[in-house]
């Protein structure tokens, strides 16, 4: 039994990864995070944060908070000239998802180049849509229904061979980092550049991390004429596969 349970947990942490990263740069890195309703009030009462969204272009054209600067945690390093120059300047970062992946890395970088109030909004844009604040558009990208393929399903049609082609939107790092065999990588923050570079005779099938952003970039996709899906859970869900499998393996 214990055993067994020992096993199952290996799974479960490759679910619970994104979370346990956050909390760890937070304590070692020297920014702190910010709850939504902190921010909300610190605006309404006057405070001048430097609000950065970072997530992708198309991300950042479709929601975002009021006076925010996007910059793609992917070109944050060569961007930093386009923070402010007093240091002491509160920087609040903020991206999709709860995990706060990529507003971390970001102020990771913003750290190491010397600003000293660095924030990351606790729980991204969830959190902060989620209790009730505002967005703003400025190009909102019409919703499409689109079909999510679970692991097993996706790996059925790629042992067929069918005429599919997996497009790995994930940065290029999380993409050399491991991906599924055959996937292409046209990471999100340079989707609204790229697009066209894809087949528009070919389906496409759609690898994120965690199955939050592809969403989004199937419907612009869609809304451009392509026929796509995506992967249910993304990356996270294909290896939570593998790790299961693996660990019923060693039972047998």
């Amino acid at each position: 039994m214990r055993r067994h349970l020992k096993q199952g947990f290996s799974w479960i942490a490759v679910l619970l990864l994104p979370f346990l990263c956050a909390v760890t740069e937070a304590a070692e890195s020297g920014w702190q995070k910010i709850p939504p309703q902190d921010l909300a009030r610190m605006v309404a009462e006057g405070g001048k944060p430097f609000l950065i969204n970072t997530m992708g272009e198309i991300e950042c054209l479709d929601h975002s908070i009021a006076g925010s600067l996007c910059i793609p945690s992917e070109e944050f390093e060569k961007r930093i000239s386009e923070l402010p120059p007093r240091k002491d300047r509160m920087l609040v970062l903020y991206c999709e998802s709860d995990a706060v992946q990529k507003s971390c890395e970001a102020a990771d970088l913003a750290i190491r180049n010397g600003y000293t109030a660095v924030r990351v909004l606790d729980g991204g844009m969830q959190a902060w849509k989620g209790a009730g604040y505002a967005t703003v558009a400025v190009e909102r990208i019409p919703r499409r229904a689109v079909s999510s393929l679970k692991p097993p399903v996706l790996r059925k049609r790629l042992a067929e061979k069918m005429n599919i082609l997996l497009v790995d939107i994930r940065s290029e790092g999380a993409f050399q980092s491991g991906h599924i065999g055959g996937a292409v990588n046209l990471p999100m923050y340079q989707l609204h550049r790229r697009y066209r570079e894809l087949p528009i005779n070919r389906p496409l099938i759609l690898v994120d991390n965690r199955g939050f952003r592809s969403p989004l970039a199937a419907s612009y996709l869609a809304a451009k004429g392509y026929a796509v899906e995506r992967l249910f859970g993304g990356m996270t869900s294909w290896r939570a596969m593998l790790a299961k499998e693996k660990n019923n393996a060693k039972r047998q």
